[in-house]
Protein backbone atom coordinates (compact mmCIF):
# COMPACT_ATOMS: atom_id res chain seq x y z
CA UNK A 1 0.00 0.00 0.00
CA UNK A 2 0.94 3.74 -0.82
CA UNK A 3 -0.05 6.84 0.75
CA UNK A 4 1.51 10.26 0.74
CA UNK A 5 1.10 10.63 4.33
CA UNK A 6 2.11 7.95 6.10
CA UNK A 7 2.63 4.11 5.11
CA UNK A 8 -0.82 2.07 5.80
CA UNK A 9 -1.81 -0.11 9.22
CA UNK A 10 -4.04 -2.73 10.28
CA UNK A 11 -4.51 -3.39 13.99
CA UNK A 12 -5.55 -6.49 15.49
CA UNK A 13 -8.39 -6.95 18.25
CA UNK A 14 -11.66 -8.30 19.19
CA UNK A 15 -15.48 -7.36 18.24
CA UNK A 16 -18.21 -8.14 19.86
CA UNK A 17 -20.87 -10.81 18.34
CA UNK A 18 -24.65 -11.05 17.77
CA UNK A 19 -24.64 -14.64 17.63
CA UNK A 20 -26.52 -15.11 21.26
CA UNK A 21 -29.86 -13.95 22.32
CA UNK A 22 -28.35 -11.39 24.58
CA UNK A 23 -25.72 -10.14 22.28
CA UNK A 24 -25.47 -7.06 20.46
CA UNK A 25 -27.21 -6.37 17.42
CA UNK A 26 -25.05 -7.32 14.55
CA UNK A 27 -24.17 -9.68 12.01
CA UNK A 28 -20.61 -11.09 13.43
CA UNK A 29 -20.70 -14.03 14.57
CA UNK A 30 -18.63 -17.36 15.80
CA UNK A 31 -16.81 -19.88 13.27
CA UNK A 32 -18.01 -17.23 10.33
CA UNK A 33 -14.07 -16.08 10.06
CA UNK A 34 -12.54 -13.07 11.00
CA UNK A 35 -13.91 -9.70 10.80
CA UNK A 36 -12.78 -6.70 8.61
CA UNK A 37 -14.06 -3.45 10.07
CA UNK A 38 -15.39 -0.97 8.11
CA UNK A 39 -16.19 1.06 11.07
CA UNK A 40 -16.94 2.01 14.64
CA UNK A 41 -18.36 4.46 16.74
CA UNK A 42 -14.65 5.71 16.62
CA UNK A 43 -13.59 5.15 13.01
CA UNK A 44 -14.39 4.53 9.58
CA UNK A 45 -11.70 2.24 8.20
CA UNK A 46 -9.84 3.19 5.27
CA UNK A 47 -12.16 2.26 2.53
CA UNK A 48 -9.31 0.82 0.25
CA UNK A 49 -7.73 -1.63 3.34
CA UNK A 50 -10.95 -3.32 3.40
CA UNK A 51 -11.18 -3.76 0.05
CA UNK A 52 -7.85 -5.01 -0.01
CA UNK A 53 -8.84 -7.58 3.22
CA UNK A 54 -11.77 -8.41 1.89
CA UNK A 55 -9.52 -9.27 -2.23
CA UNK A 56 -7.01 -11.36 0.08
CA UNK A 57 -9.62 -13.39 1.94
CA UNK A 58 -11.27 -14.40 -1.25
CA UNK A 59 -8.24 -14.96 -3.43
CA UNK A 60 -7.07 -17.08 -0.30
CA UNK A 61 -10.73 -18.79 0.09
CA UNK A 62 -10.41 -17.54 3.79
CA UNK A 63 -13.76 -16.99 5.52
CA UNK A 64 -14.41 -13.53 6.60
CA UNK A 65 -17.35 -10.86 7.48
CA UNK A 66 -17.64 -7.79 7.63
CA UNK A 67 -17.80 -5.74 10.76
CA UNK A 68 -19.75 -2.55 11.75
CA UNK A 69 -19.87 -2.32 15.26
CA UNK A 70 -22.28 0.43 16.84
CA UNK A 71 -20.54 1.27 20.39
CA UNK A 72 -16.07 1.05 21.36
CA UNK A 73 -13.64 1.77 19.23
CA UNK A 74 -10.35 0.49 18.58
CA UNK A 75 -6.48 0.88 18.20
CA UNK A 76 -6.80 1.80 14.66
CA UNK A 77 -8.68 5.39 15.70
CA UNK A 78 -5.56 6.79 17.19
CA UNK A 79 -3.54 5.65 14.98
CA UNK A 80 -5.48 6.87 12.04
CA UNK A 81 -6.05 10.45 13.36
CA UNK A 82 -2.61 10.53 14.24
CA UNK A 83 0.03 12.90 12.11
CA UNK A 84 -1.22 14.31 8.84
CA UNK A 85 -3.58 10.86 9.33
CA UNK A 86 -2.48 7.44 8.48
CA UNK A 87 -5.04 5.38 6.26
CA UNK A 88 -6.18 2.66 8.90
CA UNK A 89 -8.51 -0.92 9.20
CA UNK A 90 -8.46 -3.47 12.06
CA UNK A 91 -8.88 -6.99 11.42
CA UNK A 92 -11.32 -8.24 14.45
CA UNK A 93 -11.60 -11.80 16.02
CA UNK A 94 -15.59 -12.57 17.33
CA UNK A 95 -15.51 -12.28 20.82
CA UNK A 96 -18.60 -13.37 22.92
CA UNK A 97 -18.55 -11.57 26.08
CA UNK A 98 -15.88 -8.99 25.30
CA UNK A 99 -14.46 -7.71 28.71
CA UNK A 100 -15.34 -10.38 30.95
CA UNK A 101 -13.29 -13.41 33.17
CA UNK A 102 -15.25 -15.63 30.04
CA UNK A 103 -14.55 -14.05 27.06
CA UNK A 104 -15.06 -17.02 24.39
CA UNK A 105 -13.78 -17.23 20.84
CA UNK A 106 -13.42 -19.67 17.94
CA UNK A 107 -10.22 -21.16 17.61
CA UNK A 108 -11.19 -21.73 13.72
CA UNK A 109 -11.47 -17.77 14.01
CA UNK A 110 -8.67 -16.88 15.59
CA UNK A 111 -6.57 -19.80 12.89
CA UNK A 112 -8.21 -17.66 9.61
CA UNK A 113 -7.41 -14.44 11.55
CA UNK A 114 -3.84 -15.59 11.54
CA UNK A 115 -4.08 -17.06 7.67
CA UNK A 116 -5.20 -13.78 6.67
CA UNK A 117 -3.14 -11.47 8.32
CA UNK A 118 -0.14 -13.98 6.45
CA UNK A 119 -1.36 -13.97 3.31
CA UNK A 120 -1.64 -10.17 3.22
CA UNK A 121 2.26 -9.80 4.70
CA UNK A 122 3.09 -12.21 1.80
CA UNK A 123 2.68 -10.68 -1.33
CA UNK A 124 3.38 -7.44 -2.79
CA UNK A 125 0.73 -4.58 -2.11
CA UNK A 126 -0.41 -1.99 -5.15
CA UNK A 127 -2.15 0.60 -3.26
CA UNK A 128 -2.89 2.84 -6.59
Amino acid sequence: LHSASADPTVTVDVTLTGDTPKGAKMQVALVKGPAVKVRDSGMLSDPRIVAWMSQVAEKARLPYQLEVLEGGTTDARAIQTSRAGVPAGCLSIPCRYVHSPSEMVDFRDVQNGVRLLVEMLSQPLDWD
